[in-house]
């Protein structure tokens, strides 16, 4: 098992100390650092100078603080660790090292998926894509799962692990998903099973042709790794600084380039088209139209607005928008201009509230999200178009408000399952 810091309750008191200051702004004295902490003056006095030098500036009695809020309460712990390799690296979630194996298996895959993917030399795109984005879904399912202390091994008949070649047989990604899910229906468990089915059928055949046919798919698949990777063990492993749109040389492919692919590729394009469109046929309109099934975008070539701006900029059309419904064409990816790809499942606080409390069986109001989003510190109080977690929350100037993502949604759902937490949360008053 990883070895955890120690946690002094003076470092937390700190913490709360040095992040309320840093939300007001306020400016505070080593002498009231030491007080609210616990430590004697002379160890805030040296602590400052040293552990906190990145983050506080000032004269002794006329101190500021600025980017511990960047860190979680655990996270800052770390910083303050007397072990300098925990210390150095504070943002890792220091996992045993059997998960974190699994999850830089899953990241290494996935980032190989995606290399291959927008690489545009490479032909054998989406065969390529699929197998290593399902060997990436695999290994952080195992992680999932074996955190929460599951066997991911086959059995024999003997209840014995199921050995092949004298390892045992571990969980493919159709079993992982059964224990995962249990009986709930979900557009990300059904976008992975329209996966394992397409897997099995690209991985004997050529047929660069389907790109087009599945891109939606390709970038939903892709979030909702990252959204759950982040959601269940952080930001750290995540793979969303790596996500950008592919530079292009042309808008679309031809109707000819599409029909010479198709002829050259004849027998294999029509056995896995039908697969894919058999497969579509039989959803549901709900899980068919969900972005975490099949991400669908508008891009748009966009003159720049001003002489700073590139002559030829490029605008994110959100697919259900007057203006895509009036552009009435399907393109690839979807991304709005000031956000990143991965916030665009937005939601309100009553759909979110609602979600929560379904997914988790328990009573969850708008109200209770208000205390959630105060406890982990996601958003500042009033409306500001900066200060919110992004991975968590968009700030909507329309509205004078803020709307929140679908990895929000996940976060609270894992935390809120455990019930210490939920009573947490039920008890804050921010």
């Amino acid at each position: 098992m990883a070895t955890r810091p120690r946690i002094s309750p003076s470092v937390i008191r700190a913490y709360k100390f040095l992040t309320e200051h840093e939300a007001r702004s306020a400016t505070f004295t080593i002498s009231e650092l030491a007080a609210a902490s616990g430590w004697k003056e002379s160890s805030a006095k040296t602590i400052v100078a040293k552990k906190l030098r990145p983050f506080v500036a000032g004269a002794a009695n006329d101190l500021a603080v600025k980017g511990v809020a960047t860190y979680t309460e655990a996270e800052f712990v770390r910083l303050m660790s007397q072990r300098q390799e925990v210390a150095a690296d504070p943002k890792n979630p220091r996992l045993p090292p059997e998960i974190e194996a699994l999850l830089r298996k899953a990241r290494e895959s996935a980032l190989l998926g995606l290399q291959i993917y927008n690489n545009p030399t490479t032909v054998f795109k989406t065969e390529g894509f699929v197998v290593l984005m399902v060997i990436a879904w695999t290994a952080l399912l195992h992680a999932v799962l074996k955190r929460k202390g599951v066997d991911c091994h086959h059995t024999d008949a003997t209840g014995g692990p199921l050995l092949i070649d004298g390892d045992p047989k571990m969980w493919e990604l159709r079993e992982c998903l059964r224990e995962f899910f249990k009986d709930r229906q979900d557009p990300v468990r059904t976008n992975l099973e329209f996966f394992i089915g397409l897997r099995n059928r690209v991985e004997h055949r050529y047929v660069p042709a389907i790109d087009p046919h599945v891109a939606g798919e390709c970038q939903a698949m892709l979030l909702n790794f990252d959204d759950l990777l982040a959601a269940e063990f952080g930001p750290y492993f995540g793979i969303r600084d790596s996500l950008t749109v592919p530079l292009q040389t042309s808008t679309v492919r031809s109707d000819e380039q599409g029909k010479a692919l198709r002829k050259l590729q004849a027998g294999h394009f029509e056995e896995v088209k039908e697969f894919v469109d058999r497969f579509r046929a039989g959803l549901e309109a709900t899980v068919g139209d969900d972005q975490r099934f099949s991400f669908r975008v508008f891009l748009v070539p966009k003159v720049g607005n001003h002489r700073s701006s590139s002559d030829l900029a490029v605008e994110f059309v959100k697919v259900d928008s007057a203006q895509a419904i009036e552009l009435g064409k399907q393109i690839v990816a979807v991304k709005e201009r000031q956000v990143a790809v991965h916030n665009l499942n937005l939601f309100k606080p009553s759909v979110v509230a609602r979600e929560v409390a379904k997914r988790i069986g328990k009573k969850f109001t708008v109200n209770d999200h208000t205390m959630a989003w105060k406890k982990y510190r996601v958003r500042p109080n009033g409306f500001a178009t900066s200060g919110c977690d992004s991975k968590f929350c968009v700030p909507d100037p329309v509205h004078q408000d803020f709307v929140y993502t679908q990895a929000w949604i996940e976060q609270l759902v894992q935390k809120l399952g455990d019930p210490v937490e939920y009573e947490a949360v039920q008890n804050f008053r921010g």
